[in-house]
């Protein structure tokens, strides 16, 4: 059973669990896993699933509150919404960091703290209520956070470069993972982004979608 902490957990998200099972799974990292012999029984197969159901829900929402909007501008509000930032931003607002089982080489302070982590784990929650409660109740869990929401702030540098690439040099931008550095609980990426084999930008991120985010804004300012 979880401890009454747990039940807190479950007040604070408005989503009772049937099986408390699923929950303690989407919580568990694969660091705590791996330290207790329960090598099958951590989160990632369940946040892959709650990335799908988030992004369902959140493109039926757009489609259905921006009528007028094309597919580029939607895509890019997606993009935002969806990003390890903004995630990770809904994740600390239910202290989710507190509740994560993790291995003793992973529990340091910075890690409960860390966006990469938080934001895997909220997906975890998200996959994980599904599971347990079916789509309408994933559904109402991930509105809960869009609903209160104030303001949509586009930063998908990468769309924008793409955009802009396309107009300036005919090509598309070309990602690379150049360099990986840090402790395992404090990783570190630096990316560079081409664009016909010229280097534009480099950017650094505690993921690799992070760093590409950061190289794509620092090319669009040399592109400009």
């Amino acid at each position: 059973m979880l401890s009454k902490d747990y039940e807190k957990l479950q007040e604070v998200i408005e989503y009772k669990f049937n099986n408390l099972e699923v929950l303690r799974t989407a919580l568990t990292h694969k660091s705590y896993a791996a330290e207790y012999g329960g090598k099958k029984s951590y989160n990632e197969r369940m946040e892959f699933l709650g990335d799908s159901i988030l992004s369902a829900v959140i493109v039926e929402t757009l489609y259905l509150i921006y009528p007028s909007e094309s597919e580029g501008k939607l895509s890019q509000l997606k993009a935002q919404i969806v990003s390890a930032s903004n995630l990770s931003i809904w994740a600390k607002e239910i202290n989710l960091g507190d509740y994560i089982f993790l291995g003793k080489s992973e529990d340091v302070f910075e890690a409960r703290k860390r966006e990469s982590l938080l934001c895997d784990v909220f997906e975890a929650v998200v996959g994980a209520v599904y599971l347990d409660g079916g789509f309408e109740n994933a559904k109402k869990f991930v509105l809960k956070f869009l609903n209160t929401q104030k303001e949509i702030i586009i930063t998908d540098y990468k769309s924008r470069l793409q955009e802009l690439a396309q107009s300036v040099y005919k090509e598309l931008p070309e990602y690379k993972i150049i360099k990986e550095f840090g402790p395992d609980h404090n990783k570190k990426f630096e990316a560079a982004v081409y664009v016909n084999r010229r280097l534009l930008g480099r950017g650094i991120g505690s993921s690799k979608k992070e760093a590409q985010q950061s190289a794509a804004k620092q090319a669009m300012k040399n592109i400009k």
